[in-house]
């Protein structure tokens, strides 16, 4: 990853990039955009988010926005195709899936090598990218037609890994070698999928895990660099941020939807966490989307 990859990032919504991941050895780096990686050769020892696995060739993960990845070691011939996009595209996509098939694709972010129809499948999708990539150069704006192109082919990579997430569950399992706490983390996360709308109380699912709250914040801040409420709210914000942007549900909808006492309280809860109003966050995206 470099200064011009970012830069892309920040001005189209989206960037492709190989790399070897070399510099980023034996250390963590906390990504800051939706990020989706391709092996393309060699193999990498990596932990995201408490996931550690062999990233193998041909392997795929999603990393989505705060996601903390840590390469503990990689073979010389180790490289990987990046694909990262904006919130605002990331949104978009995923807005395709239920919170619980979204859960089931991002919380377990590896997914092991797929048949030759996937991998040929997936590597046109990163080719698609390139394409529209190199046309921007010659472009003032990314125009309302290659940013609808785009976010197919993010929609069509969450395809993809739903696809293989149930054709290749057992190999994921051979790669993962999941220490106790991180599979703590897993079904903390799998609860989180359940109860998220009726339940943000950090107690609550630590009773279920048959934990202290101090101990499953431990656990997470190990995991995912964050404490258990930290991760409770963003991913109600996310789902909430979906409905705003995608649904036509009103706010009563959503204090209904989301069991919030009332709309005042939902309207204070999601500006301190994005410092939007539920009204300005849905009036500047739909702005947004129409540029």
């Amino acid at each position: 990853m470099n200064n011009t990859y970012f830069e892309k990032l920040s001005r189209q919504g989206f960037s492709t990039i190989t790399s070897s991941l070399q510099r980023f050895v034996q250390n963590t780096y906390t990504l800051q955009f939706t990020t989706f990686f391709w092996c393309q050769s060699g193999e990498a020892l990596i932990t995201i988010d408490g996931y550690r696995f062999r990233f193998i060739q041909g392997s795929i993960a999603i990393c989505p926005t705060g996601s903390n990845i840590t390469v503990h070691d990689i073979t010389s011939d180790f490289s990987t195709r990046f694909l990262g996009v904006s919130e605002d595209i990331w949104l978009a996509a995923r807005c395709s899936f239920s919170p619980e098939v979204l859960q089931a694709i991002t919380c377990r972010a590896y997914k092991g090598r797929g048949s030759a129809n996937e991998q040929a499948f997936i590597s046109n999708v990163f080719k698609q990218g390139e394409i529209i990539e190199e046309e921007l150069l010659y472009a003032n704006d990314a125009d309302y037609c290659r940013k609808n192109i785009i976010l197919s082919a993010n929609a069509m990579l969450l395809f993809a890994q739903h696809a293989q997430s149930t054709s290749s569950a057992e190999q994921v399992k051979k790669d993962m070698g999941l220490e106790e706490k991180e599979k703590i983390f897993l079904q903390f996360r799998d609860l989180m999928a359940v109860h998220f709308r009726n339940e943000r109380s950090v107690q609550f699912y630590a009773d279920k895990l048959g934990l202290s709250t101090r101990n499953l914040n431990s656990v997470c801040q190990r995991a995912a660099g964050q404490n258990a409420k930290n991760l409770i709210d963003h991913y109600t914000i996310v789902e909430l941020q979906v409905s705003l942007m995608y649904t036509h549900k009103s706010f009563q909808e959503l204090v209904e939807e989301f069991h919030f006492p009332d709309q005042s309280y939902l309207n204070r809860y999601f500006k301190r966490h994005t410092g939007f109003s539920l009204s300005e966050f849905r009036s500047k995206r739909a702005l947004a989307a129409t540029v």
